[in-house]
C-alpha cells in the first residue's frame, strides 16, 4: 500500500463518518428546530448547512486524489510504501465501520440514558430535572444514532465486503 492509498482511504472514511453525522445529527436537530418555530431564516440555514454536509462528503468521496495533491500529504516521506502486512481494503473498512459504529455508541448514550431518566422523572412525579425539558425527539434521534452504532459493529463484515464490491 502507498502512503497515497492510505490517505485516500482515511479522507473516504472520514467522508463516510461526516455524512453519517450530517444525516444522523444535523438534518434532525435543524428538523426538530424548524418544528418548534417555523422561520424562513432558519429554514434556509437548515437548508444551507444540509447542502453544505452533502457537499463535504460528495468531494472527500469522489475528490480525494484532490484533496491530497493540494494539501502535499503524500510528499516529504523517505519511502513510498507502507508495510501493513496482511491489511486489505477490507480489513480497513471492517476496521472503520467498528470504529464508527464505536463513535456513534459513545457519543449518544450518555445523552439518550440522561433523556430517557429524565423523561421517567417527568412521567412519574411531574417534574423535570431542573434546568432540562423532556424532548423526545432527541430521545428518537439518539436511540437510532445508537441502532446504527450496534448494526455497524455487528455487521461489519458484511457491509465492508458489499462496499468493497462496489470499488473492484
Amino acid at each position: 500500500m502507498t502512503k497515497r492509498d492510505f490517505f485516500r482511504i482515511l479522507i473516504k472514511i472520514f467522508g463516510l463518518y461526516s455524512l453519517i453525522l450530517s444525516i444522523f445529527t444535523v438534518i434532525p436537530q435543524n428538523i426538530s428546530n424548524v418544528l418548534f418555530q417555523f422561520d424562513i431564516m432558519m429554514l434556509l440555514v437548515i437548508l444551507a448547512s444540509t447542502i453544505i454536509s452533502v457537499g463535504m462528503f460528495l468531494v472527500l468521496l469522489f475528490k480525494s486524489d484532490f484533496i491530497i495533491d493540494k494539501l502535499k500529504l503524500d510528499k516529504g516521506f523517505d519511502d513510498d510504501k507502507i508495510i501493513v502486512g496482511n491489511l486489505t481494503n477490507e480489513s480497513i473498512l471492517k476496521l472503520a465501520f467498528i470504529i464508527i459504529g464505536g463513535f456513534l455508541i459513545i457519543d449518544y448514550l450518555p445523552a439518550v440514558l440522561f433523556d430517557l431518566i429524565n423523561a421517567f422523572k417527568t412521567k412519574s412525579t411531574f417534574t423535570s430535572i431542573e434546568g432540562n425539558n423532556v424532548n423526545y425527539f432527541d430521545i428518537v434521534t439518539g436511540l437510532v444514532n445508537i441502532l446504527l452504532g450496534y448494526l455497524f459493529i455487528t455487521n461489519y463484515k458484511s457491509i465492508s465486503q458489499f462496499l468493497d464490491k462496489k470499488q473492484g
